[in-house]
C-alpha cells in the first residue's frame, strides 16, 4: 500500500509539472545566494526559515547547502563556498559563483528576496498536496472521510512551516510586560478577572481566569458533571462577551443547547424531557432560548474529529474574531489514527502536545475534558490523583492546570448531592487547593454558594490553598 501511494505521489508530481509552471523566481533565488556570497553575516538574516530544498534551481539548492555547512565552522565567502563545492565534487564552477556574487552589491534586501523564495516554495508544496489529493480521490477504494482528513492533515503540517519564529529583544518584551500589567490592573479595579471568566468567582480568584495560550485539563469519573461544568462556563463567560468555540465529540449540539436552556431558565429538567412544562415554565424556556441565541457561542459536534481538524476549525473562527476560548469534550474521543502512535499512550501524548501547541499558536485558552481511569474507584476516599489521568502522563505534563471534579455523593448516599469540590491539583501559574461549589440536582448549573433557601446544613466553606512556586 505504501509503495502504491509512493507511485501515485510521483505520478501526481509529474502530472502537475506537465500541467502547470511551478511558481519560482530565478531572480530572487540568484539575488539571495549573491547576497550570501557578498556579505558573510547575511546568512543570519535568513537561516532560521530558509532551507536548501526551497530553491527551485538545483544548483542554487546545492550552493545554499554548502553555505549552511560552512557557517557552522567558518566564515561564508566566495572562496570558502568554492572549496566546499569542490569537496562535494559539484558541477558548479567558480565563475558561476562569481557571477552570482556580482548580482547584488549589498545584502540589505536579502530578507525580502529570501521570503519570495520561501513563498514560492510554499505555493509549490500546496500545489503538490492538492495534486496528490486529486489523484487519490480517483481511487474509489479510499473512504472519502479519510481522503478529506488526510488532506487537512497534510495542509496543516504544511502550514506549520510558515510559522516562522521571531526573536525579540528584551527591551521590547519589557514594554509588553508593562502594558500587560496595566491591563491587568485596569481589569482588577473594574472587578473583572485578569483572564476569561471561569463561571465561578472562587475559581477566578485562584486561576485569575482562564489565561491566553494555556491548556486547562478538567477531569473526572463519568457522572461527576464535566460536561455540565463546561456548559456552565461557556454560558457565563459568553454573557461577558467572550467568543466560545465548543467541540463536542460525545453529545449532539441540540442536547447541549437543551442543557444550557434548562440551566439558564431553571425549569424542571424531567418535565422538559417529558414535554409537560407548565405555562410559566414554557414562557421561561422561550425567553431563555431567545437570550441564549444572542450569545457568542459556536458548537461543532462532529463525532470523530481529529486534532488537525479541530485546529483548522479554530483557526478559521479565530480569523473571523469568533474564538476567545476553546472547549473540547473530550480528549479520549478525538480521532488519533493519523498520529500513528505505537500505543494508545503514544497517540494521547501526541494529541495532548498538539492541543498545547494550538493554544499557544492561537493565543487562546483551551479547556480540555478528560476521563480518569478506574484507579480512583479502588481507593477508600475515592479522591482523584494526577496519576489517575487516563491513558497518558503527558496530559499532566502539557497542561498548565489540572482540575478534578469530585462529588462525594457519587460514592456516599448520605452525602449532600448538591455539594462538590473542584480540586486544583496543578497550577503552573499559582496556587493549588480545593474549591467548594453548589450544583442543582440535575447537574446543569454550578454556583459558588447554595441559593438562598436551599443552603445545606452540611455545607461549610473550606477553601484550602497550598502555595506553589510558579514555573
Amino acid at each position: 500500500m505504501a509503495k502504491q501511494r509512493s507511485q501515485q505521489a510521483v505520478q501526481g508530481k509529474n502530472s502537475i509539472n506537465d500541467t502547470y509552471v511551478m511558481p519560482h523566481s530565478p531572480e530572487a533565488e540568484k539575488a539571495t545566494i549573491g547576497a550570501l556570497l557578498s556579505e558573510k553575516t547575511a546568512i543570519y538574516e535568513v537561516m532560521d526559515f530558509l532551507k536548501p530544498d526551497m530553491f527551485y534551481d538545483e544548483h542554487l539548492n546545492e550552493i545554499y547547502s554548502v553555505i549552511l555547512e560552512i557557517e557552522s565552522h567558518s566564515d561564508v565567502d566566495l572562496i570558502t563556498v568554492s572549496e566546499g563545492l569542490k569537496k562535494r565534487k559539484s558541477k558548479v564552477e567558480v565563475y558561476q559563483l562569481a557571477e552570482l556574487s556580482d548580482i547584488t552589491t549589498s545584502a540589505i534586501h536579502i530578507k525580502t528576496h529570501a521570503m519570495i523564495v520561501f513563498q514560492d516554495y510554499m505555493r509549490r508544496m500546496l500545489m503538490m498536496k492538492c495534486a496528490q489529493t486529486l489523484n487519490d480521490s480517483k481511487d474509489m477504494s479510499v473512504d472519502v472521510d479519510d481522503l478529506i482528513s488526510n488532506h487537512i492533515y497534510e495542509v496543516e503540517n504544511l502550514s506549520d512551516i510558515t510559522d516562522v519564529g521571531v526573536t525579540i529583544s528584551i527591551d521590547k518584551l519589557a514594554v509588553e510586560a508593562y502594558k500587560e500589567y496595566q491591563e491587568r490592573e485596569k481589569r482588577a479595579k473594574e472587578g473583572h478577572p485578569v483572564g476569561i471568566h471561569t463561571g465561578l468567582k472562587k475559581l477566578d480568584n485562584v486561576l485569575h481566569g482562564f489565561q491566553k495560550g494555556c491548556v486547562y485539563v478538567l477531569a473526572a469519573r463519568p457522572g461527576m458533571g464535566k460536561t455540565a461544568f463546561l456548559l456552565n462556563c461557556a454560558r457565563k463567560t459568553a454573557e461577558k462577551g467572550n467568543n466560545v468555540l465548543i467541540f463536542s465529540l460525545e453529545m449532539p449540539k441540540v442536547a447541549l443547547m437543551n442543557r444550557m436552556a434548562i440551566a439558564h431558565s431553571g425549569i424542571n429538567s424531567e418535565a422538559f424531557k417529558e414535554g409537560r412544562l407548565s405555562q410559566e415554565e414554557y414562557i421561561s424556556l422561550a425567553e431563555s432560548l431567545e437570550q441564549l441565541s444572542q450569545l457568542p457561542i459556536s458548537i461543532n459536534d462532529t463525532a470523530s474529529i481529529s486534532v488537525q481538524q479541530i485546529r483548522s476549525q479554530a483557526k478559521k473562527m479565530k480569523r473571523k474574531g469568533k474564538c476567545d476560548l476553546i472547549m473540547i469534550d473530550y480528549l479520549q474521543l478525538i480521532d488519533m489514527h493519523q498520529l500513528k502512535g505505537k500505543t494508545t499512550n503514544d497517540e494521547v501524548s501526541a494529541c495532548s502536545r498538539a492541543i498545547k501547541i494550538m493554544a499557544k499558536d492561537l493565543n487562546v485558552p483551551v479547556i480540555l475534558l478528560s476521563q480518569l481511569n478506574r484507579s480512583v474507584e479502588s481507593r477508600a476516599d475515592k479522591v482523584p490523583l494526577l496519576s489517575d489521568l487516563r491513558d497518558s502522563g503527558a496530559i499532566e505534563q502539557d497542561a498548565d492546570a489540572v482540575l478534578f471534579i469530585h462529588r462525594p455523593s457519587y460514592y456516599d448516599d448520605n452525602a449532600d448531592r448538591n455539594l462538590g469540590q473542584i480540586m486544583i491539583e496543578k497550577n503552573r501559574e499559582g496556587r493549588t487547593g480545593n474549591i467548594d461549589f453548589w450544583v442543582d440536582d440535575c447537574i446543569t448549573n454550578f454556583k459558588d454558594e447554595a441559593p438562598s433557601g436551599s443552603y445545606s446544613n452540611s455545607y461549610k466553606s473550606h477553601y484550602e490553598v497550598e502555595e506553589e512556586t510558579p514555573f
